[in-house]
C-alpha cells in the first residue's frame, strides 16, 4: 500500500469563523488545528488523523469521515448535521453540548467513557465485529 501521509505541526494554527467547504483530504495527519465557530460543509475525509485538535463551537453538515482518528480532539459546542463517520476511532475526546443529528455512524469505535457520543434516537449507529480502524491508524503511522 502507498500512503502518502503529510503533517500539518503548526501549534499556531488558529482559524476563526471559517467556512470550508468541498474539501478533500486523504492520508494526511492533522496536530494542534483549531478551528473556533467555523462550517464545515460536503467535505470528505479519508484516512485523516486528527491529534490534539479543537473544534470549539465549528457546524459540520453532510462531512464524510472514513476511516479517520480522534485523538485526544475537543468537540466542545459544535454540531453534526448529516454526516457519515465510517470505520472511525474517538480516542480522548471531549463533547461538551456537542449535538449529533441525521448522521451515520458506521463501525466506529468509541472510548468506553466516551460511549454516549451518539444518540441512537436521532442518529443511525451500525457496528459489525470487525474492525479496521486500528490497522489504519498503524499504517498511517509506519508511513510517517
Amino acid at each position: 500500500m502507498n500512503a502518502q501521509t503529510t503533517e500539518n505541526t503548526d501549534n499556531n494554527s488558529t482559524e476563526l469563523y471559517q467556512l470550508i467547504k468541498d474539501e478533500h483530504l486523504t492520508n494526511v495527519v492533522i496536530t494542534s488545528q483549531v478551528l473556533s465557530g467555523s462550517r464545515i460543509l460536503l467535505s470528505t475525509y479519508k484516512g485523516v488523523v486528527f491529534s490534539d485538535s479543537s473544534f470549539y463551537a465549528c457546524e459540520f453538515q453532510g462531512v464524510t469521515f472514513e476511516n479517520c482518528v480522534f485523538e485526544d480532539c475537543n468537540f466542545d459546542f459544535s454540531h453534526f448535521r448529516k454526516c457519515s463517520f465510517v470505520n472511525c476511532s474517538f480516542v480522548g475526546c471531549n463533547k461538551k453540548a456537542t449535538s449529533s443529528l441525521n448522521c451515520i455512524y458506521s463501525n466506529c469505535v468509541f472510548e468506553p467513557e466516551s460511549s454516549s457520543w451518539v444518540d441512537e434516537t436521532c442518529n443511525t449507529v451500525l457496528n459489525s465485529k470487525s474492525d479496521h480502524t486500528t490497522d489504519i491508524y498503524i499504517s498511517l503511522t509506519l508511513a510517517a
